[in-house]
């Protein structure tokens, strides 16, 4: 196939990871080139975040969803970057 996938150092992985991790789930994703998956991540986390600051306390379900899928992330990349 014609479509090189592009291996993420470890470093790379281990910065994205704690990014994901600790700052904005997705912001890590997007920085190690998983785009798509990084700004939908982002997106549900911002309406999450929205709908708690709302009192609306279902959205802390999104939150803590999005934040579980963005360390699954992580840590895939940091498995590939092997």
């Amino acid at each position: 196939s014609n479509k090189k996938r592009e291996k993420i150092s470890t470093v790379m992985a281990v910065i994205a990871f704690l990014l994901n991790l600790l700052i904005i789930p997705g912001l890590g994703s997007i920085i190690a080139g998983k785009t798509k998956i990084g700004i939908w991540q982002v997106i549900l986390f911002f309406v999450g975040g929205i709908g708690l600051w709302f009192n609306y306390l279902i959205f802390g379900i999104l939150v803590i969803a999005v934040w579980i899928w963005a360390l699954v992330t992580g840590i895939q990349m940091l498995r590939e970057s092997r």
